[in-house]
């Protein structure tokens, strides 16, 4: 969970007159879309927007634009977001990253399928996981990750473990205490709509392992500044907002008794 900015250039209503000249079935409505969007830049995206209600035809047009990415729209800009090198995912923190997400869904809001404030670069679990579920309705609208710049750029992901003695479970939290209450909200209704939960167990469990080996041959008491040095290097590389530094700086929360039950089961495997 991270912000975002897309590269500078991008001409959205260029591309939408581009779109509404070039699709016959779209002759007409650029006014209406222009309309919609210049009210989903003012109102940051909230799903709470009425959508335009394009016709069957049309959402195909719009969905046909997005898939092609073609240069003739301005749209080429679109298949680069799945080759962006962030270091996690913008949505939700997976350092998976290979397809892009719709904001506001483009099922339910087909005329902001193209448009480049509505479009992230997001890992696949994640976006299935959300599914079409951001609409008007839910409690707690997404965090953006170009309108909420402020709340990710303080937001620091932290992993919750519980130990037993014979497994350990994880819960992916926050530094909680740095947000009024509105935005604890948001954070964790984010989280529980964003996060695919294996795929972060999966994620944590590489990360301790790859932890442990490094600590496999070092004394007990300069277990934790390794741990230190490790997170030092991932913030100073930003590459600090994903599942791996959460799963750092959750390994620094606990005591030494408990960071020994929760490596251990590493060393001897």
């Amino acid at each position: 969970m991270r912000p975002f900015d897309h590269v500078h250039g991008i001409d959205d209503l260029k591309s939408l007159s581009a779109l509404t000249t070039g699709y016959s079935f779209l002759h007409g409505t650029y006014n209406a879309i222009e309309k919609a969007y210049d009210g989903y830049l003012k109102k940051f995206g909230t799903p709470q927007l009425v959508a335009v209600g394009l016709t069957g035809d049309q959402r195909n047009c719009m969905h046909k634009a997005y898939e092609g990415g073609a240069k003739k729209y301005g749209l080429n800009w679109i298949p680069k977001l799945r080759e962006l090198m962030l270091g996690s995912c913008p949505m939700c923190g997976n350092s998976a990253i290979g397809t892009v997400e719709h904001y506001l869904p483009k099922t339910y809001f087909p005329e902001f399928t193209v448009f480049s404030w509505n479009l992230v670069p997001s890992c696949n679990t994640c976006n299935q996981k959300r599914g079409s579920k951001h609409v008007n309705g839910v409690a707690h609208h997404l965090l953006h990750p170009i309108f909420d710049k402020s709340i990710l750029g303080r937001l620091k992901l932290v992993t919750r473990f519980k130990s037993s003695s014979t497994v350990t479970q994880y819960e992916l939290g926050f530094n909680d205490v740095a947000f009024s209450a509105d935005d604890r909200g948001r954070i964790m209704a984010h989280i529980e709509m964003c996060v695919d939960r294996r795929a972060f167990n999966l994620s944590t469990n590489v990360q301790i392992s790859k932890i442990t080996a490094r600590l496999a041959k070092k004394d007990i008491s300069l277990w934790k500044s390794v741990i230190q040095d490790e997170l030092i290097i991932m913030d100073d590389a930003n590459v600090g907002y994903g599942w791996e530094a959460s799963c750092l700086r959750g390994l620094l929360d606990v005591d030494v008794m408990q960071l020994r039950c929760i490596l251990v089961s590493k060393l001897l495997q």
